[in-house]
């Protein structure tokens, strides 16, 4: 037994030493910084209460959505839709609706039906707090009818550019576009499109109301 034991020791004394050693130099190969890189990394600092991280798209310019969204019209690739759209308020000549993702395809889809090469140029951008105002002109070759009351592009009928202007604005909030506001030159465009001006017809029935009568005189003061 006494044998064994003296056996055991000396093998149990090796392995402590050892582990010791290798503790020792690796202490002695760890930097201060690279250990605090370490203590950093493994135990990451506590978030401060009531502080959130930004998300991505609160990094970028105020006007990137706006952009986005003229790019939008502009292609008619409704595959980037699910990269920044989100249900928006729009007042268009005093309406205000509430736009989804599929009305506003289907309106894109429209107008580009009428003009396949429909393209918005940015001629000014205007960025103040969360509000973008944009300037932009417009062109498209007309093929087919958008407005009531226009002529439809006949194949033998001279080409027919369409040109006019408008103006955007947008609001976001919490990274996203919140509001817009639109005005565009409808009656120019109608114009362009051939559209039928008529004055109302005169009525030649008898008027049912009776004349005024005369009033009578003053009295004389």
């Amino acid at each position: 037994m006494y044998l064994e034991i003296v056996r055991i020791i000396p093998a149990t004394v090796i392995v402590v030493v050892a582990f010791a050693t290798a503790n020792w130099a690796q202490g002695q190969l760890l930097t201060p910084a690279a250990m605090l890189a370490q203590t950093a990394t493994a135990v990451p600092a506590p978030a401060k209460p009531g502080v959130q991280a930004p998300s991505p798209s609160e990094n970028q310019p105020v006007d990137t959505l706006p952009r986005k969204y003229v790019d939008l019209w502009n292609t008619g690739d409704f595959t980037q839709m699910k990269s920044f759209f989100s249900p928006f308020f729009l007042t268009s000549h005093g309406h205000r609706v509430r736009v989804n993702a599929d009305m506003l395809r289907r309106v894109i889809s429209f107008w580009r039906k009428s003009m396949p090469d429909l393209n918005f140029k940015i001629e000014d951008t205007l960025i103040q707090g969360d509000t973008v105002a944009m300037r932009l002109t417009l062109r498209g070759t007309y093929k087919s009818v958008l407005f009531p009351f226009t002529i439809q592009p006949g194949a033998a009928d001279p080409q027919r550019t369409i040109h006019a202007g408008e103006m955007l604005f947008f609001r976001i909030k919490d990274g996203k576009i919140a509001e817009i506001w639109e005005e565009y030159d409808e009656l120019v465009m109608r114009a362009q499109m051939g559209a039928i001006w008529s004055a109302p017809k005169k009525s030649t029935a008898p008027s049912s109301k009776l004349a005024p009568k005369p009033l009578p005189p003053s009295p004389n003061p």
